[in-house]
């Protein structure tokens, strides 16, 4: 099998950055004497802070409101670049779901951390006792805390908002994180949404062999391809904004990259207004008529799939378009996920101007440094 060289290189210098960075696991069972840090979220923030915690002596306990499945939590990452640890070992240039839960899961054993998480074990509240440790859901149970680290991360339950004359409507409909275990052979899917979620869905449905795709998306936003060079070049950006010169990637990639499929390209909204969708392959699914990309809103279910108003290029959300059925038998709702709640945590925590969503902006709220 032959390695691009590329990643022959990268593969040493991820066995380097290992080596150096990595702190050494805890013994099995081992006793961990400094103080105790309650970890709130076993994602992929919870589970990499655990494992640093731990590796420097920290004694450490994971509170996660889910099913052991639910270990990783959910991630949008786009590029090897991406490390999250210092152990991880990318394969890929662009890691799928497997290669990303697996070096969550391999982490979350290396550190020992499966006999320190408690799963099914949602924090609702936090509050300091007498000698001003942490105690959770007000169990003494758990024991008491010296810190705590929310880890809760951008992305909770699955949005399923329910849409007019949906019980007429003859085929299944899961939710785009619902579909381990589900397959689309042989059927005409529609998804509906057009962010990160609807993409991951395409992918899915693309390679178990459905009949036909339908993406309904209700806005337009960019798509850049999966090139370690151009992504490259787009990241020397360094004010993460629009600026005067963005027309020149934006014309390049509608040229280069979108061509004959131009229309989907955005219009009122700029290259870095928003963070673009990384994939290749959504465009070659189109082309190949495995897959059509709609513009335009949801009017009601059907029986046989969804009425649709597909609009123009321009035209913005909820206006005039014309009217079709899109027939179906599948339909995946990549209608994205609830905010998680820090209401968890003590109000004072959440002093101007580190409030949510800027609360990340301080490691460490001003009212508990010490």
């Amino acid at each position: 099998m032959e390695v691009h060289p590329f990643l022959w290189l990268y593969s040493v210098i991820q066995w380097v950055l290992d080596r150096l960075l990595s702190p050494t696991p805890p013994p099995p069972k081992a006793t961990l004497g400094r103080p105790r840090i309650a970890v709130v979220g076993a994602g992929l923030t919870g589970v990499s802070s655990a494992s640093h915690c731990v590796g420097h002596g920290f004694d450490v306990t994971i509170f996660e409101a889910g099913d052991e499945k639910s270990l990783g939590g959910i991630w949008s990452i786009h590029s090897i670049m991406y490390r999250f640890h210092p152990s991880v070992k990318w394969a890929a240039g662009y890691p799928d779901k497997q290669q990303i839960v697996s070096q969550i899961t391999q982490l979350w054993k290396k550190y020992g951390l499966q006999e320190r998480t408690k799963f099914n074990t949602p924090v609702t509240s936090t509050k300091q006792d007498h000698y001003g440790r942490w105690i959770i859901n007000d169990n003494p149970s758990f024991g008491s805390f010296d810190g705590i680290l929310a880890a809760v991360g951008t992305c909770g339950d699955p949005k399923m908002p329910h849409m007019p004359n949906q019980e007429a409507f003859g085929g299944e409909i899961f939710h785009s994180s619902r579909l381990d275990g589900k397959t689309a052979a042989g059927k005409k899917v529609l998804i509906i949404g057009g962010g990160a979620s609807a993409v991951e869905a395409l992918e899915f449905v693309v390679h178990t062999d459905a009949a036909s795709t339908s993406v309904l998306a209700r806005s337009d936003k960019w798509i850049i391809p999966r090139n370690a060079f151009v992504d490259g070049l787009l990241a020397l950006n360094i004010f993460g904004q629009e600026t005067i010169f963005s027309w020149i990637p934006e014309a390049l990639l509608k040229r280069l990259f979108y061509r004959d499929l131009e229309d989907l390209a955005p219009t009122s909204e700029g290259l870095f207004a928003e963070t673009p969708m990384v994939n290749s392959d959504i465009f070659h699914q189109i082309r190949n008529h495995n897959a059509q990309w709609l513009r335009g809103d949801i009017v009601k279910f059907t029986e046989k799939g969804l009425l649709f108003r597909h609009r123009a290029k321009g035209v913005p959300k909820g206006g005039p378009g014309r009217e079709i059925e899109v027939k179906g038998d599948m339909v995946i709702m990549a209608t994205g996920y609830q905010r998680p709640s820090l209401s968890f945590l003590p109000d004072e925590v959440f002093q101007e101007p580190y409030q949510p969503p800027r609360w990340y902006l301080q490691v460490f709220p001003p009212s508990h440094m010490r």
